[in-house]
């Protein structure tokens, strides 16, 4: 017999097996004999446990529908049609609000617009 599988047998302590195929020969055996008698594997099937959830996984569950949510709106708003208004991008809805936010401007007054040419004067004579 071979050294290393002597040494392997006895590692394992199959003192009731002679030799390893014996052992192996018996093991076949068992298997055989359960799967005719319908006895289920030595590994039993896994069930999964149910458990009640957690704040912590409501709250995952709840931030990855609305991330999701976010994609779906975003995946749609970049085929809608975009405006330009001062450098930004902005949606057709988001055009029409911020122009309906904006104040009418005052017409320019000539005598406001003579007295700060007056005020610039004043003081590019007072830096000199």
């Amino acid at each position: 017999m071979n050294l290393w599988l002597m040494l392997t047998v006895q590692k394992m302590n199959f003192n009731n097996y002679q030799s390893f195929s014996d052992y192996l020969d018996d093991l076949n055996k068992q298997k055989q004999n359960a799967q005719i008698q319908g006895k289920p594997q030595a590994y039993p099937q896994r069930t999964q446990v149910v458990v009640d959830p957690t704040d912590q996984s409501k709250a995952r569950e709840a931030l990855a529908k609305e991330q999701e949510l976010a994609s779906r709106k975003a995946e749609q708003e970049t085929k809608m049609q975009h405006y330009r208004i001062s450098g930004r991008y902005v949606l057709e809805n988001e055009a029409v609000s911020q122009q309906k936010q904006q104040k009418p401007t005052r017409p320019a007054d000539p005598n406001r617009i003579a007295y700060i040419q007056q005020l610039r004067k004043e003081l590019k004579l007072v830096k000199r």
